[in-house]
């Protein structure tokens, strides 16, 4: 049975005049792996970083497993954050890293970091300072995947990752996720190859929650339609669709409306001679992101 471990209330955050999250209201719910979506500057490095009471805002209330999250370290200590860069120190070894994440994180699993380091070809005898970029997101994937924490957010876990490493990961999250299920909070720019692995969906604009549902649902809530311009612009009219996007070519355009459409509404497009097609969320993410200026 699923539960409510994060609740987020009128959360705004500001850093001098910079209104970096304005009035958060989020919920997310026990063993689901979520995409938290926002384009640079959005606010998911904020957000992150108030879950996990790095930074303190004034305004607005975090409670993490029922309770008060603020500098609550028995509830702080069911998760596990691994930010886009870690601070540790140049001179430890891999293998010394993994220990002390072991002495921290309780349910952390030194057996399947190591599985994880020989997956990956990461040699624990190597110095962080030796690690090359993508060898230093490996290993925040393998301590982030070892801790086996009730929450665990990565954010960006996959910079510097060819694809097939890439492809690794993805395998590796779901398999350990499906052994051992927990709540996972995902903060990526590449969406497109992390989509099927979301099961709910945040996206933040301009410090703001725009979207929060699950995958499936996000990905109903816009159509594709394909033709003859003159054929799609008025059935389009006609239908009184809300357009996000508008491309076209010559005589034929491609114009994704804001779904879903009716059953009546397909049969009207087939009808004439209109081409229905899903639009991709990282589409989506696109359209719903838009500055209000370049919006159609």
């Amino acid at each position: 049975m699923m539960n409510t471990i994060l609740e987020i209330h009128g959360l705004s955050k500001n850093y001098g005049s910079v209104r970096a999250l304005d009035q958060i209201d989020l919920q997310l719910e026990s063993g689901k792996i979520y995409g938290l979506l926002g384009r640079n500057g959005a606010g998911k490095t904020t957000l992150l970083n108030l879950i996990t009471s790095r930074i303190y805002s004034p305004t607005g209330q975090i409670w993490l497993f029922g309770q008060p999250g603020l500098n609550n370290q028995e509830a702080l200590a069911r998760i596990c954050y691994m930010p886009e860069k870690n601070l540790f120190p140049t001179g430890m070894r891999v293998s010394e890293i993994l220990g002390t994440a072991a002495r921290f994180y309780p349910d952390f699993d030194r057996g399947y970091a190591d599985s994880l380091c020989r997956l990956f070809q990461l040699d624990p005898r190597k110095k962080y300072k030796n690690l090359s970029r993508g060898y230093e997101s490996i290993l925040r994937v393998v301590l982030g995947l070892a801790a086996r924490a009730e929450i665990t957010i990565f954010d960006e876990p996959i910079l510097g990752l060819d694809a097939a490493i890439r492809d690794l990961y993805y395998q590796a999250l779901i398999q350990d996720y499906s052994e051992h299920p927990r709540t996972f909070l995902l903060s990526t720019h590449l969406i497109d190859e992390s989509a099927e692995i979301f099961e709910d969906v945040v996206i933040l604009k301009e410090g703001r929650v725009v979207a929060c549902e699950p995958a499936a649902a996000l990905r109903q809530r816009s159509v594709a339609l394909s033709g003859r311009s003159e054929a799609v612009e008025t059935f389009v009219r006609d239908q009184n669709l809300t357009v996000l996007n508008r491309e076209g070519i010559g005589h034929l355009a491609i114009l994704a409306v804001r779904g879903p459409l009716t059953g009546e509404q397909r049969s009207l497009a087939q009808a004439a001679d209109l081409e229905l097609t899903p639009v991709s969320l990282q589409k989506l993410f696109i359209y719903l992101t838009e500055s209000q200026e370049r919006q159609v």
